[in-house]
C-alpha cells in the first residue's frame, strides 16, 4: 500500500509539473513579448547586450522544472533536507526539455497549427517520460529502475550528441567550446553515473574527471577543421567510452573483457564516422 500511495503521488505530480511547463510554453509561443537592446562602448569597440522577455519567461520554466523534480526526489526519498548535489544530479534532462520545449515550440508557432500542436504534444510526452523515468531511479531497488536507467541513458546520450554538435558547430576558440564542453558533460556525467546518496562524492569526482576528459579531447579536435556532426559524434563516442567504462566500475563489472567491449564499440564509431563523412572541412 505504501509503494501504491507514493506511485500514486508521484503521477500527480509529474501530471501536474508537466501541464504547468506546457502551459507555460504554450502561452510563450502564443504571446507577443518585448526585448529590448542596447550598444555599449568597451575598450574602444562597440558591444550590443540586450534581453527578452521570451527567454527570461524560459528561464522561470526551467526553474520551476528544477523546482518540481527537487519536490519529487525529497517525497520519494522521505526527507526535507536531501543533499543539493543528489537532486542536481536529477536536473539535467528534465531542464534540457524543457529548455528545448520553450524554443522549439515558440518557433513552430509561426508556422501551420498542425505543426505546433504536434510539437506541444511530443515535447510534452518527452517531459513527462523523463520526469517518470527521474523518479524510477531515485530508489534503486525500486521495480522500475532497469527500464527507467536505460531511458534516461538513451536520453542522455541524445542530449549529449546535440549539445556537442551545436558547441563544435560555432567553431569558436578552443578556450570556449572546450570549457562549454567541459561545463554540459558534468550534468550530463552525473545523470549517467547516478546511484545512491551516500556515493555522492564519488560521483562527482569520477564526473569531473570526464567532464575535463571531454573538454581536454574537444581542444584536440578544433585542429582538425571537422564538421559539426563529425565533431559531435567523436565526442559522444568519447563520452560514452569513458562513462561506460565508470558506470561498469562503479558497478564493480569492471574486467578486461568489458573494458575490450567498450574499446571495440568505440573503435566502430570512430570507423564509422571517418567513413561516413569528410574530415577536414576543405
Amino acid at each position: 500500500m505504501p509503494d501504491l500511495k507514493h506511485n500514486a503521488n508521484a503521477g500527480r505530480h509529474i501530471v501536474i509539473l508537466t501541464s504547468l511547463v506546457l502551459t507555460g510554453v504554450t502561452l510563450l509561443s502564443l504571446t507577443m513579448l518585448p526585448s529590448w537592446q542596447m550598444e555599449i562602448d568597451v575598450l574602444g569597440s562597440p558591444l550590443t547586450i540586450g534581453a527578452s522577455a521570451q527567454w527570461l519567461i524560459a528561464a522561470l520554466l526551467v526553474a520551476l522544472t528544477a523546482v518540481g523534480v527537487r519536490d519529487m526526489v525529497r517525497d520519494e526519498v522521505g526527507r526535507k533536507h536531501v543533499d543539493i548535489r543528489y537532486i542536481a544530479s536529477f536536473l539535467t534532462l528534465p531542464c534540457i526539455v524543457t529548455l528545448a520545449a520553450a524554443a522549439a515550440v515558440t518557433r513552430q508557432a509561426s508556422g501551420d497549427a498542425a505543426g505546433w500542436f504536434v510539437s506541444v504534444v511530443l515535447l510534452g510526452t518527452l517531459l513527462a517520460t523523463v520526469l517518470a523515468a527521474e523518479h524510477g531511479t531515485i530508489r534503486m531497488d525500486s521495480p522500475h529502475y532497469r527500464i527507467s536507467r536505460l531511458v534516461l541513458n538513451v536520453a542522455t546520450y541524445g542530449a549529449a550528441f546535440a549539445l556537442y554538435a551545436t558547441i563544435y558547430g560555432l567553431q569558436v576558440r578552443s578556450l570556449l567550446s572546450a570549457t562549454a564542453v567541459l561545463i554540459v558533460t558534468l550534468p550530463l556525467a552525473l545523470e549517467l553515473l547516478r546511484g545512491t546518496e551516500e556515493q555522492l562524492g564519488t560521483t562527482w569526482l569520477h564526473a569531473a574527471i570526464i567532464a575535463l576528459i571531454c573538454g581536454e579531447v574537444t581542444w584536440a579536435l578544433n585542429r582538425w577543421g571537422l564538421s559539426a556532426l563529425s565533431g559531435g559524434a567523436l565526442l559522444l563516442i568519447v563520452f560514452y567510452t569513458f562513462s561506460g567504462t565508470t558506470q561498469q566500475y562503479q558497478a564493480g563489472r569492471l574486467t578486461r573483457r568489458v573494458v575490450l567491449e567498450f574499446v571495440v564499440i568505440g573503435l566502430v564509431g570512430l570507423t564509422l564516422v571517418v567513413i561516413s563523412s569528410p574530415w577536414l572541412a576543405g
